[in-house]
């Protein structure tokens, strides 16, 4: 159940441009890189570009999983430090390999205890010009409402709201890593750092409460746990979800990721995904801000279980154990809601029967 508060389309004095934001916030730029200097060059010359400079680089690098990595590492700290030239960095070296997942949280939590609010990007996410200087003024501007916890310069959203936005950001359920902002008190108050790896406040996928934008973070939690996987952001995400906390992203991305495809991606080694870059616009420089903190305008509302069900037939590899089928069931009172959840469940069976076959040969 997500926490009672004042209903968001209540909040009052509300800013609406960010144009007359002032005085801005300088926060700092924590900088995540490993071992893609020709993915972190471009990413330092677009800092460089900035229309408003950032105050200050504080550089992570984690440590090397083998002695292959030493060299490329010790490129990208060649490359930290001549930048130095153009503005101040910091740069901390981590003595051993702590994992993508491990090192951003502690990076974010011991930045967090130094400063006020700050700004992440990854060695794989290259910044309009506008970035630091829109990403500043947001933290600023929404400062005073703390049931905001993070700004973006990423957008990503269901093509359906797309017709209703009139504004250049909106609010959104999901928190969006591609270049985040956030105040730290906000931050160091979720205590990711301390919570485990595979932090659920939901516990399991099917928990997770279903709308038009977090039926996204249900098909990824679901993907996370049939792998065994971890993924900060989506831990930062059902994190902020629990606490009834929203998130305020652009219309078009003011970033661009260049990450996809390469071999030391964490995800998406393929390929370029056609959507991860599709709202991107060079030549943005958003200004409106949303007349509310209702997600979406108002577009939050829960989805009925034949909804969900329908995406979740969207999803391929997605399926239900008896455990997600109960728990559905006890939230969905409708005959059709049931008996769309039911239908989906059987359809599954065959996947997971051979599912356990493989277990068993293995």
């Amino acid at each position: 159940m997500l926490s009672q508060s004042t209903p968001l389309s209540r909040e009052s004095r509300l800013p609406r441009s960010l144009n007359v934001i002032g005085p801005v916030a300088t926060p700092p730029i924590v900088l995540v890189a490993f071992t893609r200097p020709e993915l972190l060059q471009p990413v330092l010359d677009a800092l460089a570009h900035q229309s408003v400079l950032p105050t200050e680089l504080v550089a992570f690098l984690d440590g090397p999983r083998t002695e292959q990595d030493v060299p490329k590492i010790n490129a990208c700290v060649v490359l930290l430090e001549t930048f130095r030239t153009i503005l101040p960095v910091r740069i901390i070296q981590r003595p051993q390999n702590l994992g993508c997942d491990r090192n951003v949280l502690l990076a974010l939590t011991e930045v967090a205890s130094q400063y006020p609010s700050f700004v992440y990007l990854e060695d794989d996410v290259v910044p309009n010009p506008c970035f630091y200087d829109r990403i500043s003024r947001l933290l600023t501007a929404y400062q005073p409402h703390k049931q905001v916890f993070s700004v973006s310069a990423y957008a990503n959203y269901p093509d359906e709201l797309e017709a209703d936005l009139t504004e250049d950001f909106m609010a959104s359920n999901r928190v969006f890593a591609l270049g985040f902002g956030t105040w730290s008190d906000r931050w160091l108050a979720l205590n990711l750092v301390e919570m485990p790896s595979d932090y659920n406040p939901f516990q399991t996928f099917a928990h997770i409460p279903a709308n038009l934008q977090t039926k996204y973070t249900i098909v990824n939690q679901f993907f996370i746990e049939k792998n065994h996987k971890v993924d900060w952001v989506i831990a930062l995400t059902l994190a902020a979800l629990a606490k009834n906390l929203i998130h305020i992203i652009p219309k078009k991305s003011f970033v661009k990721n260049i990450g996809c495809g390469h071999p030391d991606a964490k995800t998406y080694r393929d390929g370029v995904p056609d959507w991860i870059n599709q709202r991107h616009s060079l030549d943005a420089v958003p200004d409106s801000l949303p007349e509310t903190l209702e997600p979406l305008n108002g577009k939050s509302r829960s989805l009925s279980g034949v909804e969900l069900i329908e995406h979740f037939r969207r999803s391929d590899g997605l399926w239900l154990n008896r455990s997600a089928l109960k728990i559905l069931l006890s939230q969905y009172a409708s005959l059709d809601d049931r008996r769309a959840i039911c239908g989906f469940f059987l359809e599954q069976i065959p996947v997971m029967v051979r599912r356990r076959k493989m277990k068993r040969e293995t």
